[in-house]
């Protein structure tokens, strides 16, 4: 992973980044708030939640409307991304924001959820790999984990059409983005498939994995201990 580049990225967009979030994403609701509701059905009782990549905070948000009472603490290596975030959740006494690089470390103890969204598809297979045997050890004895990213298509034929489709979604949807400005910033993408990624995370040690949501390139896979 190319953190300087990665923290450059996110750092020059964080000011529009929200209000592009719908353009991008044609799945948005299903994706940031169905497919999470999945969660309050294992347990409602999650005291410490661990956001990834955390940005602006957009899936933090989410999940403090599942769970009000919980403590969460907001990882990013983008220090103008968490600042949104801070302004966002302003008020409220239950959030701590991090500044850090969590393939280097996860800097909490023992936590009972662990998320991420649109972050761990930039990292290579070797730190995500160091990352999810990372997340493993920092969950508690039914700690869980839930992962929203971007993956590859089986097959490249597949994957060719998903951006095809993906691109010409973007085109429609009421902003301007260059073609090849997008696939630049598309340079940072390391995505796996969904059988990968649930193989990696199966080998890291968690019993329970599975993919809970998936349209086109966007997935949800959950990870149980």
């Amino acid at each position: 992973m190319d953190i300087n580049k990665i923290q450059e990225q996110f750092n020059s967009v964080a000011k529009k980044y929200d209000n592009r979030r719908r353009y991008l994403i044609p799945c948005f609701d299903d994706f940031y708030k169905s497919s999470i509701s999945l969660l309050k059905y294992y347990r409602d009782d999650f005291k410490t939640i661990v956001d990834l990549g955390a940005g602006t905070g957009l899936l933090t948000k989410e999940m403090y409307e599942l769970y009000p009472n919980a403590h969460y603490i907001l990882i990013d290596i983008a220090n103008d991304m968490l600042k949104i975030a801070e302004e966002r959740l302003k008020g409220l006494d239950n959030f701590e924001f991090m500044e850090h690089n969590y393939v280097e470390d996860i800097p909490v103890k023992n936590c009972d959820l662990i998320c991420s969204a649109l972050s761990i598809h930039h990292l290579e297979n070797d730190e995500k790999e160091a990352l999810y045997k990372n997340i493993y050890k920092k969950l508690d004895g039914s700690g869980c984990f839930i992962n929203l990213d971007l993956f590859l298509g089986e097959t490249e034929t597949i994957e060719n059409l998903y951006n095809t489709w993906w691109y010409d979604y973007i085109v429609h949807s009421g902003i301007t983005v260059e073609k090849a400005a997008w696939e630049k910033s598309r340079e940072l993408d390391k995505e796996n498939t969904i059988p990968e990624t649930i193989k990696l995370l199966k080998n890291s040690g968690f019993r329970t994995v599975e993919c809970i949501y998936s349209f086109m390139k966007f997935g949800v896979v959950i990870a149980i201990k």
